[in-house]
This record gives C-alpha cells, structure tokens and sequence, in this order.
C-alpha cells in the first residue's frame, strides 16, 4: 500500500503550490515511503498568469496541469481504488480550493466540493485513514466535513501543528504563515512524520490483528 498525494493543479494562484508539493513529496521519500500521485481529470475552474496575477481565458485540464509539476507517473483520481492508499497529503495553493469545488471562485453562487472529490475524501473520513494538509489544501476537506473554515492564528514555531486526533487529520499552516521556505519546509517535515507516525500505529494494530487471527485457528 502506498501514500496518495492530491494535486489540483501547478501553480500557487490557480493550482496546487509548487514548493509545498515538493517538500511534502520530498518528507515522505525521506520517510521511506512511497508516494502516488493523483489529481482529477476535469477543466479548470480558472487560469492565472503568475507574472500579472491576471486571470487569462486559457482553457486548462488539472489533471495535465498537475503532471507538469510531478515528474512521476500521475493518476486520474476516478482510476484510483480507494484500498490502495493508507493515508493522504493534499498540499495548498488555490487549485484544490477552485479546482476542487464547483464556483468557488465565482461569489454568489452556489458552491459544492466536486463530487468526484468529495467521495474521495469521504472514504479516508470515514476509513479513519490519516490525512496531512498543507495551507488552503484543507479547504475542500473541511468543506466536505461542514466545518466551519476560520484563519486560525499563526503558530508559535514552523513545527507546531494543528492536530485532530478524532479524524486523524493533521495540518501544517504552510505559505499563509510563514515566507520563508525552511519555515514551510520545517512544517511540512513535522505534518508528514506526525501523519507517517499515524499510518505506522494503523499498520502495527492490523498486524496485531491478523496474527491473532491466524493464532486462533
């Protein structure tokens, strides 16, 4: 079994953010672990010239937007069995906000995270997998649970976290904290060794599990 990794895009305004994919991607290699890549095929809600911070007609797909920045095999999230993963990292900028829901970035009207998404998600919520948010990446998940979305007040330390250990869901607040990229980057680190730590006590349990099983026949 393997670590998905959630891409909605490339690019901070308009899709996944750069730096905070490749730290997170960078944490679980480090950890020994294996990282899938994934992201929904469907349009993008918009697109972003990242030198104006003009948004530009361009039609764009999220699924090829976000094969730019994996330089990795990527799945389409419908070719994803949920079994296959363990736990999920969805890391921020403003694609899995706008790519991920259906008008968000259109005020007035009614928004909804895409339901392709939506059931993704809800299988990890409902599995008690452990799920690592970077920044706005938890946006779409705290829309799924109804959770009212608040700025929290930064941390104290990059390496302080904001865990709920009710849903085994960890997040690091990532570029809306902090500038600097060792400070990101020093969160990312801590989100993804609390949320491997997570995964390892799941994986100890089930094969408690299983030979107590295999005892008793």
């Amino acid at each position: 079994m393997s670590i998905g990794v959630l891409l909605g895009g490339c690019g901070y305004y308009d899709g996944t953010d750069v730096h905070e994919a490749v730290f997170t991607l960078f944490a679980i290699e480090a950890a020994g672990e294996r990282a899938i890549l994934v992201a929904p095929d469907i349009a993008q809600e918009r697109t972003v010239d990242h030198l104006s911070g003009d948004e530009v007609p361009d039609a764009r797909n999220v699924l090829r937007e976000s094969a730019r920045l994996a330089r990795r095999p990527i799945r389409a999230l419908q070719e994803v069995r949920h079994d296959e993963l363990e736990a999920l990292f969805i890391p921020g900028g403003y694609g899995p906000v706008v790519n991920f829901s259906t008008a968000f970035a259109r005020p007035g009207e009614p928004r909804a995270v895409r339901q392709e998404v939506a059931v993704f998600l809800r299988h990890f919520l409902e599995a008690g997998k452990p799920i690592g948010c970077v920044s706005l990446g938890e946006i779409p998940l705290r829309t799924v649970l109804g959770d009212t979305i608040e700025v929290p007040a930064p941390p104290a330390t990059p390496e302080a976290l904001m865990i709920d250990r009710e849903r085994s869901i960890v997040h690091t607040p990532g570029f809306t904290a902090f500038t600097r990229l060792a400070d990101v980057k020093a969160g990312i680190d801590a989100m993804v060794g609390e949320v491997l730590k997570l995964v390892r006590e799941r994986r100890r349990i089930a094969a408690s599990a299983s030979r107590g099983t295999t005892g008793g026949r």
